[in-house]
């Protein structure tokens, strides 16, 4: 943090966070949708990428985006977001929301949930959900660069208290294309969710394939 400036004391009364919502929703509205969208697929365009599918007819739910091994990911599975033109939120933990990252998360409409005293993000993510009409909360849950199989469950318990499916979307840098591979509605049991990523993300590239690993679950057919 850097001292001598105020930020601390600007960051800690809201007063950056409404700046800059309040940036971020005038330039949609000033510009307008349709110009958001189209920009975008240019920029994804001049990025080399395509998306190759539309995004399902679902109202509400958990948006898992993987693989995920660069902060290009979040740019690019933003200008996706814009060309699907759905309304979402970023969520993220409190490390991505200190200066001056909070400038760019704030601006990607993102929102600290994990990790806040006196918080928490389960219920936080359902009470967002519950405010909305329509809204599609998107979350990483790989949860950093470096390679891991155990992804944090939070997306699957903010699904299922919220009773909404997952959505799970992906960016393959190797064939350079981005959409979804698939809804999960059926929640009951986390280990076929798993298992359900592991297979719906197996052969997707990562920006970085060293970093990316599939998810870990139990494989009940070996026995």
């Amino acid at each position: 943090m850097v001292k001598g400036f105020g930020y601390s004391n600007l960051i800690k009364n809201n007063l950056l966070k409404h700046f800059l919502s309040a940036i971020r929703k005038s330039c949609i509205f000033t510009i307008g949708k349709g110009i958001v969208m189209w920009i975008a697929r240019v920029l994804l365009k001049i990025l080399g990428f395509k998306i190759t599918t539309e995004f399902p007819d679902v109202q509400k739910s958990i948006l898992v985006f993987a693989p995920h091994t660069s902060y290009w990911d979040a740019a690019i599975g933003k200008l996706v977001m814009k060309v699907w033109g759905v309304p979402h939120r970023l969520l993220g933990k409190k490390e991505l929301f200190r200066f001056p990252m909070v400038i760019v998360m704030r601006l990607l409409g993102g929102i600290p949930i994990r990790g806040i005293k006196g918080h928490n993000s389960i219920y936080d993510a359902v009470n967002l959900l519950n405010k909305e009409d329509r809204m599609h909360l998107v979350i990483c849950p790989e949860g950093k660069f470096a390679p891991t199989d155990r992804w944090n469950p939070g997306f699957y318990y903010m699904a299922a208290k919220a009773h909404v499916p997952v959505v799970v979307a992906f960016i393959d840098y190797g064939r350079k294309e981005a959409g979804v591979k698939g809804v999960i509605s059926d929640l009951s049991d986390k280990n076929k969710v798993y298992q359900q990523l592991a297979d719906m993300y197996r052969g997707v590239t990562a920006r970085h394939p060293e970093c990316f690993l599939l998810p870990k679950y139990k494989d009940y057919s070996i026995r």
